[in-house]
């Protein structure tokens, strides 16, 4: 297998792994959501509203969402800022944009 093929195939397995690892991470933010929106809705239809043990709870779950969301959001721009890098730059297998062309 030529040089350039192989670095080629390690950076789509490369890549592979990261998004499957993010999937992964997604999973995990999106069961504790629904986790945390059913609690939610359950003390909202109950109306005893929340006790001060779980209103804590849920304010430490809320700020972990956020803060993976964020982390998951920078993660997924820069595979993709690589992926387009990739798939942009001029002499790659005759792929690329002239200075000119737009979007």
């Amino acid at each position: 297998m030529p040089k350039s093929q192989d670095r080629r195939t390690k950076k789509i397995t490369s890549s592979a792994g990261e998004l499957l690892e993010l999937y992964d991470e997604l999973t995990a933010v999106h069961a504790c959501s629904a986790f945390v929106m059913q609690a939610l809705a359950a003390a909202l239809t109950h109306g005893g509203g929340l006790d001060e043990r779980s209103a804590t709870g849920a304010v430490f779950c809320t700020q972990w969402l956020n803060d993976r969301t964020a982390e998951m959001e920078q993660q997924l721009k820069e595979i993709v800022s690589r992926a387009y890098a990739d798939t942009t730059q001029p002499g790659r297998n005759g792929v690329g944009r002239s200075s000119g062309q737009s979007c």
